[in-house]
């Protein structure tokens, strides 16, 4: 019953951070959404950025375990990052609020380190592998970072955006057609980008 109602909680907090923001989506009206006792909601978590956190962390163990077995998978480099492309922009699909969430906190929230924490060993993944992969195609530690800042930026930014680009393109850029048309230039980017790591360089040529 105790998890019954914290997941209730939980479902209702997650929406209302979405819509309203965490400033605005307060305790009461949590309550109200998701059908509890106010009380029960301190119960459960001592104060709302306790619960902030906890719709955080658990979009973050959701996607952690998505984006871990693409890039654990078998295959070519090229194979595993076009895996983890088609996952994240699958995970982004099934969970819209997630990313409103965190684009309204990454632009001057009170919870921007704790996002940054929880994004900081993702990208430590995918620097890594690259960095194994390819030890002499980049001249310096920033490189394969800018390469996922690249590719993160292409994807979030579809459903960022995506009020503002449906009327520009004339089309929803969420409908299951545009998100597999933006999986396809996503892997042709990928295709462009391995092609160029790999690619032989002479001796002091800079990626």
């Amino acid at each position: 019953m105790a998890e019954d109602t914290q997941e209730k909680i939980l479902e209702a907090a997650d929406a209302l951070f979405c819509e309203l923001g965490f400033e605005a989506a307060s305790t009461r009206l949590i309550a109200e959404r998701s059908g509890v006792n106010k009380a029960l909601i301190h119960y459960h978590f001592r104060n709302k950025d306790e619960l902030f956190g906890a719709v955080l962390d658990r979009y973050y163990e959701r996607l952690g375990g998505v984006l871990g077995t693409a890039l654990g998978a078998e295959g070519s480099v090229r194979d595993r990052f076009v895996a983890l492309i088609d996952a994240y922009v699958d995970f982004l699909r099934e969970n819209q609020g997630f990313s409103h969430i965190v684009q309204r906190e990454a632009a001057g929230g009170r919870h921007v380190e704790r996002i940054a924490s929880r994004m900081t060993p993702l990208l430590q993944s995918g620097v890594a592998l690259l960095r194994a992969t390819y030890p002499h195609a980049f001249p310096d530690d920033v490189g394969p970072a800018q390469v996922l800042l690249s590719f993160y930026g292409m994807v979030i930014s579809t459903f960022t955006y995506a009020p503002v680009l449906a009327p520009l393109l004339g089309f929803d850029p969420l409908g299951e057609e545009a998100l597999a048309a933006r999986k396809a230039h996503l892997q042709l980017m990928v295709d462009l980008i391995v092609r160029e790591l790999e690619r032989p360089r002479k001796e002091g040529e800079a990626s």
